[in-house]
């Protein structure tokens, strides 16, 4: 019962992480065509949000853009994926966003998939 329990807990947690990774990948695929379309035509985007939302776990101020910006299922899982990351969003400085979101969601995957998956397994085991 527990182990099943601790299984479905460490699916639906990697299914969070890489929902909200799959956005942002979705996300800046849509961007980098916008900025190449903009850089050809010679046009300036107004500043929106979405170059600031990319980085996991923001500030107060941003996730007031960012709630703007995104759709509610979006923001939700965004949410949920801003708080299973939290522990790991400060292991990486680098500059480059897809390390400041690779790193997290890398570690979530170990920690919470396989180490949650081994976790239920282990309490699903009868012990005599």
């Amino acid at each position: 019962m527990i182990g099943a329990i601790v299984r479905w807990a460490a699916l639906l947690a990697c299914a969070f992480v890489t929902l909200s990774f799959l956005f942002f990948a979705t996300d800046q695929t849509s961007n980098a065509s916008k900025n190449q379309v903009n850089s050809i035509t010679g046009d300036t985007p107004g500043v929106k949000a979405e170059s600031i939302t990319k980085v996991p776990n923001p500030p107060p101020a941003v996730e007031k853009l960012r709630e703007k910006e995104n759709s509610g299922f979006h923001e939700f899982v965004d949410d949920v994926n801003d708080v299973l990351t939290a522990p790991f969003s400060g292991i990486s400085n680098s500059k480059n966003i897809w390390a400041l979101r690779l790193i997290p969601l890398a570690l979530c995957l170990l920690i919470y998939g396989l180490g949650g998956l081994y976790l239920a397994r282990a309490l699903g085991l009868k012990r005599y």
